[in-house]
């Protein structure tokens, strides 16, 4: 018996939508985009982007969604604990570049170990935050919005700034 629904696909494999899509004016593809566009925003929001190595990201412990955190594993491993979040668009970055060279022999003076990031248990970062590896930042601590961390954060404790310096430590009676 013959399906009453043709083949999806052409000779080529081309599906009729995107035949279809060809023919489209520009203001009907104007129309398309505005109706994809906020599925496609919301879809980028929640994408872990990694860039280099995937092996050197360990997220096996990670218990909460990273949103769209960008990992950098050029110049080392990315380690992130149970109960850690991250606002928005938030960079761990392993990679560096040896200031002392210049051009092109700059671009490629990437060291292949050496800056690793932890993020252990419990750690919020706000939105728009950067770790530069080599860093630890210790359970429970907070890294404030828009900040830049260089270097090992203690446990419980709240930082800011650029470069994040603490501010506050968590527990404390006046909190």
């Amino acid at each position: 018996m013959e399906s009453e629904y043709p083949p999806a696909t052409d000779a080529d494999g081309e599906s009729r939508f995107l035949q279809l899509l060809r023919t489209a004016s520009h203001r009907d593809l104007d129309v398309l985009a505005r109706l994809l566009m906020p599925s496609i925003a919301e879809h980028e929001l929640r994408q872990l982007r990694i860039w280099g190595d995937r092996r050197r990201v360990h997220l096996d412990r990670a218990t909460m969604s990273v949103n769209d955190l960008l990992i950098n594993t050029r110049s080392g491993h990315v380690t992130i604990d149970e109960d850690c979040f991250f606002g928005h668009r938030c960079m761990l970055l392993t990679g560096t570049h040896d200031y002392r060279k210049q051009g092109m022999e700059r671009l490629r003076a990437v060291p292949d170990s050496g800056r690793d990031i932890h993020v252990q248990r419990g750690v919020w970062m706000g939105s728009g935050v950067t770790v530069l590896g080599p860093a630890i930042i210790g359970e429970n601590a907070v890294v404030a919005a828009g900040s830049q961390v260089r270097g090992d954060v203690p446990a419980n404790t709240i930082v800011a700034g650029c470069p994040a310096v603490p501010v506050k430590t968590i527990g404390d009676a006046q909190t």
